[in-house]
């Protein structure tokens, strides 16, 4: 293994936390990923550990302190995740070697930043430092849409502000780092829903910069994406999350997120009818075979039907544990092959996104 491709052992207690983790990782560098009580051979061609283990435990703490052995012995840096940053875990820490530590409240990009300063990686040109850019920011998106869908969840409000962060997030990530590498960080995230309205979010903040809109224009188009499904915040896990098809009375509880999303954002106030719309009316397709009430032609607005693309596209492309992703040049070729449910000047001009998501993201 060379130094242009290091790896770094993750070693975790967690099983959920520690695949998205260790997929976050997999974006700056090679990552292999451990349990804490597997017994694996000894890899000499890491260069970092990251450790994300509860150092309570006695049992736990003599565990890794074997797995670490051989890398303290070469001097390997450590970077150690703690629990709950107390003088307790960084003295443990310490003790079983680690050279760096982070609270568990550091987002998954802040984790990278500090693997790769671990790694003496300061070339600001290199693909590893662009990588770990595009992912601290697509992350920052990520938790205030995350504040945002929370608090919709306990029937809380959110405030324009958080809302305008979030769409100014993904506007400039997009632009700055390009829609494939969005896509490339975004396919990663384990949660379903998380993951289809960033895919969405940032499709509809690439379609808006090739249609070459005012920045205004683009930022409502992204603004109605990032909400477009903000009513499954109250649709049952059960539903949401099943890995496979809904049968006929568990789709009729998820059709009724749209009207739940747009009563959401109505009673809170504030918000332009073209975003209600968007939130309400983003699975009505041209033809009135789209629901909640079947409309058609020219009942449905513009910034509903760009929309409407950018989701049925995410809806196909996305990533799963049940599902392999549909790759971009089919998805493209679906949407083309449904005719008059979406207005074909619009999918013609998604061309280029289709394009821009299938080709590697660059350097």
């Amino acid at each position: 293994m060379t130094a242009d491709h290091p790896t770094v052992l993750l070693i975790s207690d967690r099983t959920d936390q520690s695949r998205e983790l260790g997929n976050w990782i997999g974006r700056v560098c090679s990552c292999r990923s451990i349990a804490l009580h597997e017994r694996p051979g000894i890899a000499k061609d890491v260069a970092a550990v990251v450790t994300d283990v509860a150092f309570r435990d006695a049992v736990a703490i003599a565990r890794l302190r074997s797995l670490l052995a051989p890398y303290r012995s070469t001097a390997t840096p450590v970077m150690a995740v703690l629990r709950d940053n107390s003088h307790y875990e960084q003295v443990q820490a310490v003790a079983l070697g680690a050279t760096g530590m982070l609270p568990s409240t550091a987002s998954s990009a802040e984790i990278c930043r500090a693997v790769a300063a671990a790694l003496g990686d300061a070339r600001p040109a290199t693909a590893t430092n662009a990588a770990a850019s595009a992912a601290e920011h697509v992350e920052q998106a990520r938790l205030e849409f995350h504040g945002i869908f929370h608090a919709a969840t306990c029937g809380e409000n959110f405030t324009q502000a958080e809302v305008d962060n979030a769409t100014s997030s993904v506007v400039e990530t997009v632009a700055d780092s390009g829609i494939r590498r969005w896509l490339d960080i975004v396919w990663s995230y384990d949660n379903a829903t998380y993951q289809h309205c960033m895919l969405v979010t940032g499709l509809a903040a690439e379609f808006a910069r090739s249609l070459g809109v005012s920045a205004n224009d683009q930022k409502r188009l992204v603004r109605g994406a990032l909400l477009h499904d903000l009513g499954k915040a109250k649709i049952p896990l059960a539903i949401l999350n099943k890995p496979g098809r809904l049968d006929p009375q568990e789709l009729t509880v998820m059709r009724t997120h749209p009207g739940i999303g747009y009563e959401i954002l109505r009673e809170q106030g504030g918000y332009e009818p073209e975003i209600l719309e968007v939130v309400l009316r983003h699975h009505e397709l041209l033809d009135g075979s789209g629901y909640p009430d079947g409309l058609s032609g020219s009942q449905i607005g513009d910034l509903v039907r760009l929309t409407t693309i950018c989701d049925i596209y995410a809806a196909l492309i996305e990533r799963r544990p049940y599902k392999q992703p549909m790759p971009p040049t089919r998805a493209f070729a679906i949407l083309q092959d449904m005719g008059s449910k979406l207005e074909a000047a619009l999918v013609r001009a998604f061309t280029r996104v289709a394009e821009s998501s299938a080709a590697p993201a660059a350097a």
